[in-house]
C-alpha cells in the first residue's frame, strides 16, 4: 500500500533559514518540493565530484585487502587524485598490452627475428622477404627454385624467407608479408615489464585501499549532503523583499507529529494540506513482509501513481506462481531452497530479503515440480506409471500431466486477467468516482456471467439458461456500450464503446495466450533436464571409476546449465506477463517518484 502524504509549507524568517535547514535535515522526513531550479555549476562540479567518488569506491572495493594498513593522514582530495591517477595508469598499460598481443601474434611465426638482419644483407646486396602461404598451396619444387627457409608452421600456415639479389625480380604464388619490426622475445619482454608494473600498482591500492575507503565515504556523504542542503536553498520561496523564505515538502502522516513537534519546538509558522488532484506526491511504499519482498521487482518498473493502488501485493502471489510453473523441477526448488537457507544467515540486512524471496520461490518450484512429477530431470509420472516408483502411487492422481498443465496455464491466466479489471474497476472508483468504473463492471459481468452460466448448462435448463444468458450481455452491452465515459452522453459513447470491445476482446485473447508460455517454459525445462539425464547415462560408458566420474560431470554441468537457462526464463517471463498482461488490465498508470527525505546521510 502507498501511505498517505501531506503537504507542509513552513514560513522562515531569512537570518534564521540556514540554520532552521541543518535541524530540519536533522530532522529527515521532508522530501522537499522541487521547483525545478536547475544546478549552477559549482553544483554541477559537486556533482561530478560525487560520481568520481563512486567511482574511487568501487575501484578501492575490488582491492581491498583486510591486513593492510586501516589510517591515513591523506585529505580525501589527494586520495581522489591518487587512486585516479593509478587506476589511469593501470587502463593505459592493459591497452598497450592488448597492441602488443596483437603485434606479438604477428610476429612470433617468425621466432627470434634480429631486424639488424635485414640491414645487414642491404649492405651485402641482398634482400630478404617474408611470405606466407596455406600449407595446401605450398609448393615444394619452391625449396630448389629459390634461397627458401621455411621458419614455422602455424594454423595450417607455412610462414617463409627468401634471400635475393636486392635488384632481383621474383613472382611467386604467396603472400608476401611486411618484414617484422621487432623480435617476438622482444615484445614478450615488454609485456612482462607491462605486467609487472600493472601488479604493482594493484599492490599498491590493494595495501592502502583499507585506510582510503572510509576517508572517500565519508567525504562523499559530505558532498552528497552539501548539494543536497544547497538544492533546498535554491528551491525555497522568497517573500516579502526576501525577508521571508517559504518551504515545501511532503511528509507521510506516520511522521507528521515527528515533524509538527520540532516545528512548534522552534517557533515556526506552518500550513499543512492535503494532496490535490494531479499534484505530483512522492510515493512510499508500506507493505507486509511477503509483499515487501517483492518491491525490487515492482520497482524495475515503475511506482504506482499517487492515488491509484500498488499493485505488489496483488501480483505478488502470482508471480511466485508463474515462477515455480516455469522452473517447475522439484529438484531445482530443493537445491534453491537448501543454498538459501544456507547463505542466508551470512548475507547483509538488503541481500537476506532477497534470500528469503528466493525461499518463496523455491519453495514454490518444489510444489509444481510435485504437481508435474519432475525431478532433476526424472519423469515420475512415468516411473510411478510404468510400476519404477511404488511410493507414488497414492498421489499419483494428484499429478498433471502435459497436456492438462497447458489448460492449467490458461486457467491461470484467465484467473489473473479477471483479477486484474476487478483492481482496474476498484482503482477507476477509487480515484476518479464509482461511475467511471461502470464499463469495467461491465467486462466483470460480461466474462464471469458466461462463465458463470457455461458451468451451469448441465444443471438449469437451457430455457433459463438463455434467459440469464440475455440478462448478462443487456446488463454488460449497455455498462460497455453506453456508460464508458460519463463525461459525454450516451450517442457518443456508443462509438467509443464499439472501438472498447474490438480493443478489449483482441487484447484479452492475445494476453490470455501469453500464459501458454508458462506450460512451455515448464515442458522445455524439464525436457533437458531429462536429455541430460539420458546423455550422463549414454556417455558414461562400463570403465569402473572412470565411468562414474563422467556420469557425474555431465549430470552437473548438464543441470547446472539447465538451472540457469531455466532460472532466467523463469524470472524473465513472469515479468512479462505481470508488467504487460496484468499491468494493463488492471489499468496501472505509474510514474511516481520515490519519497526521499531532506536529511543528512551517514557515511556507509
Amino acid at each position: 500500500m502507498i501511505l498517505p502524504m501531506k503537504k507542509y509549507s513552513m514560513l522562515i524568517y531569512h537570518q534564521a533559514f540556514r540554520d532552521f535547514l541543518k535541524d530540519l535535515q536533522k530532522v529527515g522526513v521532508v522530501d522537499i518540493v522541487d521547483r525545478g531550479i536547475a544546478p549552477d555549476d559549482e553544483t554541477n562540479c559537486e556533482i561530478q565530484r560525487v560520481q568520481q567518488f563512486d567511482r574511487v569506491i568501487k575501484i578501492l572495493q575490488s582491492k581491498l585487502e583486510k591486513d593492510s594498513p586501516e589510517v591515513t593522514d591523506l585529505m580525501p582530495g589527494k586520495i581522489l587524485k591518487i587512486v585516479l591517477q593509478t587506476q589511469s595508469e593501470i587502463d593505459d598499460l592493459k591497452q598497450k598490452i592488448i597492441v602488443l598481443e596483437k603485434h606479438l601474434k604477428n610476429v612470433k611465426p617468425w621466432g627470434n627475428f634480429n631486424p639488424e638482419i635485414i640491414d645487414k644483407l642491404k649492405d651485402e646486396g641482398l634482400g630478404l622477404r617474408f611470405f606466407a602461404v596455406s600449407q595446401r598451396k605450398f609448393n615444394d619444387k619452391w625449396l630448389s627454385d629459390y634461397n627458401l627457409e621455411i621458419i614455422s608452421h602455424v594454423e595450417g600456415q607455412i610462414f617463409f624467407v627468401i634471400i635475393q639479389q636486392s635488384d632481383e625480380k621474383m613472382e611467386i604464388d604467396a603472400d608476401e608479408v611486411k618484414a617484422p619490426e621487432r623480435s617476438a622475445p622482444d615484445i614478450q619482454k615488454e609485456i612482462e615489464d607491462y605486467n609487472a608494473q600493472i601488479v604493482s600498482a594493484n599492490n599498491y591500492l590493494g595495501e592502502h585501499a583499507q585506510a582510503y575507503l572510509p576517508r572517500v565515504i565519508q567525504a562523499r556523504s559530505e558532498t552528497e549532503n552539501r548539494i543536497s542542503f544547497d538544492h533546498v536553498v535554491k528551491n525555497a520561496n522568497s517573500e516579502s523583499e526576501d525577508k521571508l523564505k517559504i518551504i515545501e515538502g511532503w511528509v507521510p502522516k506516520s511522521k507528521m507529529p515527528e515533524l509538527e513537534a520540532f516545528l512548534d519546538e522552534n517557533g515556526i509558522f506552518y500550513l499543512a494540506a492535503d494532496p490535490v488532484k494531479d499534484e505530483k506526491v512522492p510515493i512510499l511504499l508500506n507493505n507486509g513482509k511477503f509483499s515487501r519482498l517483492f518491491e525490487p521487482i515492482g520497482k524495475l518498473y515503475s511506482l504506482p501513481k499517487y492515488g491509484e493502488l500498488d499493485l505488489i501485493p496483488f501480483f505478488a502471489p502470482f508471480f511466485m506462481l508463474f515462477f515455480g510453473f516455469c522452473l517447475g523441477d522439484a529438484g531445482y526448488g530443493l537445491l534453491f531452497l537448501i543454498a538459501t537457507t544456507l547463505l542466508k544467515p551470512r548475507m547483509k540486512p538488503d541481500m537476506k530479503r532477497i534470500m528469503t524471496l528466493m525461499q518463496w520461490l523455491g519453495g514454490s518450484t518444489i510444489i509444481f515440480g510435485i504437481i508435474t512429477g519432475t525431478f532433476f530431470g526424472m519423469n515420475l509420472i512415468e516411473l510411478t506409471d510404468q510400476g519404477k516408483i511404488s511410493w507414488l502411487v497414492d498421489v499419483r492422481e494428484y499429478m498433471l500431466d502435459s497436456s492438462k498443465m497447458f489448460y492449467f496455464a490458461l486457467i491461470l491466466g484467465g484467473i489473473q486477467i479477471i483479477y486484474g479489471m476487478f483492481i482496474k474497476a476498484a482503482n477507476q472508483a477509487r480515484q476518479y468516482g464509482f461511475k467511471y468504473a461502470l464499463s469495467t463492471i461491465g467486462w466483470i459481468v460480461l466474462i464471469l456471467g458466461n462463465i458463470f452460466l457455461f458451468a451451469l448448462s448441465g444443471v438449469i435448463s437451457s430455457q433459463i439458461n438463455t434467459v440469464m444468458l440475455y440478462i448478462v450481455f443487456a446488463i454488460s452491452g449497455v455498462l460497455i456500450l453506453f456508460l464508458n465515459n460519463p463525461e459525454k452522453n450516451i450517442f457518443v459513447n456508443f462509438g467509443g464503446g464499439l472501438w472498447d470491445v474490438y480493443s478489449v476482446v483482441t487484447g484479452v485473447m492475445g494476453d490470455l495466450l501469453s500464459y501458454i508460455r508458462l506450460f512451455a517454459l515448464g515442458v522445455s525445462s524439464a525436457i533437458l533436464g531429462y536429455v541430460f539425464n539420458d546423455l550422463a547415462i549414454q556417455m558414461s560408458g562400463s570403465i569402473p571409476v572412470l565411468s562414474q566420474l563422467i556420469f557425474v560431470v555431465i549430470l552437473l554441468v548438464g543441470h547446472g546449465l539447465n538451472i540457469f537457462m531455466a532460472t532466467l526464463g523463469a524470472f524473465v517471463h513472469p515479468m512479462r506477463l505481470t508488467f504487460v498482461e496484468f499491468y494493463k488490465n488492471a489499468g496501472f498508470q505509474g510514474g511516481g517518484k520515490a519519497y526521499n527525505p531532506f536529511r543528512h546521510k551517514e557515511a556507509g
